[in-house]
């Protein structure tokens, strides 16, 4: 990552390492030729959950923590989560998503895992571990989508075009260089300690359960014939 380059802080370097390293279920799926309209209309499900969650998260934050250079991140993180929400729209709309509101934490409790996370960290993480968090997920995150469009596309499958686009974007990396001035600006004044990547852990296991969600795959005779996703109009 840029950022990774720009600020030497071995809290990001180990942090890159990890996301370097990462798998996910949904991938595994494609990567097999298993994955269908149902899985990629549920991480978009999963997808716009998360994204109410972020937004209300960072704003709480940013009221925790309303100067200074975290403060600014947690802004632009909001003001970008808001940014994107038309595209994501039109992508659960080429794939017939089915509605948020459809989640029941009880029988999804993967496609949750993440919003409880964020949820968690922005009532009691600090400014640094918020930072260092959010910098790995949103690198993890933009790594592994582009990863998966890669995959399917050289597979040869149909997507929505607005799948494609949405999650084939290229990383935040104004965003990920804020946040890792944030880590690395704690470092130099001696802070940073286990408790921040112990924060970033949670959220990268967060993200973990969304992509297990989408790979999953409900069982009933709608889904009995999944296979390559079709184009939408």
């Amino acid at each position: 990552m840029n950022a990774v380059a720009k600020h030497a802080s071995p809290f990001l370097v180990e942090q890159q390492q990890i996301i370097g390293q990462r798998d996910n279920a949904l991938l595994q799926a494609a990567r097999d030729g298993r994955v269908g309209r149902q899985n990629l209309g549920r991480m978009v499900q999963a997808d716009q959950l998360c994204l109410y969650s972020e937004t209300v998260a960072y704003g709480v934050l940013l009221a925790r923590f309303p100067s200074g250079p975290a403060a600014d991140l947690f802004a632009g993180l909001n003001s970008a989560l808001r940014s994107v929400k038309p595209s994501l729209d039109r992508c659960a709309k080429a794939l017939d998503a089915p509605p948020v509101s459809a989640l029941d934490p009880s029988k999804a409790a993967d496609a949750f895992a993440f919003p409880m996370a964020v949820s968690w960290m922005c009532l009691h993480a600090g400014p640094v571990a918020a930072a260092l968090a959010l910098w790995s997920d949103f690198a993890a995150y933009a790594r592994e989508s582009q990863e998966l469009v890669r995959t399917l596309t050289d597979a040869g499958a149909d997507v929505p075009e607005a799948f494609l686009g949405y999650y084939s974007r290229q990383d935040p990396s104004e965003l990920l260089d804020l946040a890792a001035g944030v880590v690395e600006d704690d470092v130099r004044e001696g802070g940073t300690s286990d408790h921040a990547t112990s924060v970033a852990a949670m959220l990268l296991a967060g993200l973990d359960g969304f992509w297990r969600f989408a790979a999953e795959t409900e069982q009933g005779p709608s889904s009995a014939g999944a296979g390559r996703v079709k184009r939408q109009g």
